[in-house]
């Protein structure tokens, strides 16, 4: 048994992980007017101290890009 991935399996495994991310945002936006009104809540009593809001990589963008990187060119000569 090959522990080497193939690129055909590679690009599969990065296209699930991408729609589960896209479904995971999906969720968050759903969530985020909630939480959006418990952080004005919890300012509003001061309950907890305000954290910073960092960004991250896009991981969507970076699939998406390994994804082409990995597939076969479409060369068709005529």
């Amino acid at each position: 048994m090959s522990i080497e991935m193939t690129k055909d399996e590679a690009i599969q495994m990065m296209n699930r992980c991408k729609q589960e991310i896209l479904s995971l945002r999906g969720v968050i936006a759903r969530l985020e007017p909630k939480a959006d009104a418990y952080d004005n809540l919890v300012r509003v009593l001061r309950l907890l101290p305000q954290q910073s809001v960092g960004m991250g990589e896009d991981m969507v963008w970076i699939l998406d890009k390994r994804i082409r990187e990995l597939e076969p060119k479409n060369q068709a000569v005529e």
